[in-house]
């Protein structure tokens, strides 16, 4: 215990030096510093029992399922709806475009990589074409590009592309189950895990549809300070609920309680209380879980695989170059519709623990994984730097 305290200590302190810099030098979100730090004690065996502990699984595990939890909670469906046909169609085209390619790249040349699955391949290469979004906002914040025609088709696709990471990810927790070789733990039936999704999905729809009554009491209770427990009542029910038929579910209903908290808090009340749920997601708890990431991340994979590192690199960028050109040259012109491109290029999302899921299911290697995490570290200062040089010059529409 001792040992996981000062393993929390150096956690915390780092993420606060090292991820200023981070973030004031390179515009990197400063939960990178404990992903590095992660990095770092794998490669030098640091901590190695206190990481593998079960007590530090569980603190890094919780802060994984509050960062889905945040993410369902800021998924606003009203603003999704009222979305244009540019951003559904943005969003789909360029996740699909980069998927397609990238799963040609792993399935018939690093097929072993990828259990010999062609669904294992795609499901991969979607979940690295997400976009992180969060990392585009302040930067296009800085350059008052946000309500540009440019800067709202840009976080207007991060958005959707929100929506189709929970989707994958509820794909991704029955993949195990429907591809039995490549298993690495016991399993309930199939049809099991994909009633208690669907069940997870109908209870969270039931809710948000009858909700109305408790949200004019909250509305009439405004004062409460009781409001944060409902909140942590939620999150633990709804994972609770997945996790009672298979571990994978609770990331699901992480996400699931998150969009159900949203949608019964008033909207007065949002504010205040979505406060306490970022410092729970982001301070408190998200830390433990990028250092985790970064310690199981394999040196030795890396050197072997550096081939692999290029070649995502590639597979990566050039389907979203492509793809926002073909849609939006005609609107911004062909150097912003290619900026653009590159912009959505940039990687933090829902991704890391897809691809995380991924690897503790045994449907994907080790050396993937760390392929994977390395590419997408080393392709944010750059694609950042680039981004942040071009918009400087000028403002885009």
């Amino acid at each position: 215990m001792e040992n996981i305290l000062l393993l929390i200590v150096i956690t915390y302190g780092v993420s606060l030096g090292f991820g200023f810099l981070l973030e004031k030098h390179l515009k990197m979100p400063w939960m990178f510093a404990a992903l590095f730090l992660g990095i770092v004690f794998s490669v030098f065996g640091f901590f190695k029992s206190s990481v593998e502990s079960e007590s530090f699984e569980l603190l890094a595990t919780l802060g994984m399922l509050f960062l889905l939890f945040i993410i369902g909670f800021d998924l606003d469906l009203k603003k999704i709806k009222k979305l244009g046909k540019y951003v559904f169609v943005g969003s789909i085209f360029l996740v699909s475009l980069e998927g397609f390619f990238g799963s040609l790249l792993l399935y018939f040349v690093f097929p072993t990589h990828v259990s010999n699955s062609f669904l294992v391949a795609l499901i991969t290469a979607m979940s690295f074409a997400t976009v992180g979004e969060a990392i585009l906002l302040p930067i296009l914040a800085e350059y008052k590009l946000v309500n540009t025609t440019f800067g709202q088709l840009t976080l207007g696709i991060g958005t959707i592309d929100d929506v189709i990471e929970v989707l994958m990810l509820a794909v991704v927790v029955a993949l195990p189950a429907l591809l039995p070789e490549a298993q690495v733990q016991s399993l309930p039936n199939p049809l099991l895990i994909l009633f208690a999704l669907s069940g997870l999905f109908l209870l969270a729809l039931i809710i948000t549809k009858v909700g109305s009554k408790l949200k004019n009491s909250l509305r009439n209770n405004s004062g409460t300070p009781y409001i944060p427990l409902l909140v942590l009542l939620i999150f633990f029910s709804f994972i609770a609920l997945g996790g009672f038929v298979f571990e994978g579910l609770m990331a699901v209903g992480a996400i699931l309680g998150g969009i159900v908290t949203r949608e019964l808090l008033p909207k007065e009340m949002l504010n205040d209380n979505e406060k306490v749920i970022n410092f729970l997601g982001y301070v408190f708890l998200s830390p433990l879980f990028f250092l985790s990431i970064g310690a199981k991340v394999s040196l030795s994979s890396l050197l072997i695989g550096s081939s692999l590192i290029v070649l995502i690199y590639l597979f990566a960028t050039f389907p979203k170059l492509l793809g926002s050109f073909l849609l939006f040259h005609k609107m911004l012109g062909n150097k912003r519709s290619l900026l653009m491109g590159l912009g959505l290029s940039v990687r933090f999302s829902t991704s890391l623990i897809v691809q995380l899921i991924l690897l503790n299911s045994g449907l994907i290697s080790l050396a993937l994984y760390s392929a994977l995490i390395a590419t997408a570290i080393l392709m944010t200062p750059v694609i950042i730097g680039i981004y942040s040089w071009a918009l400087s010059q000028r403002k885009p529409p």
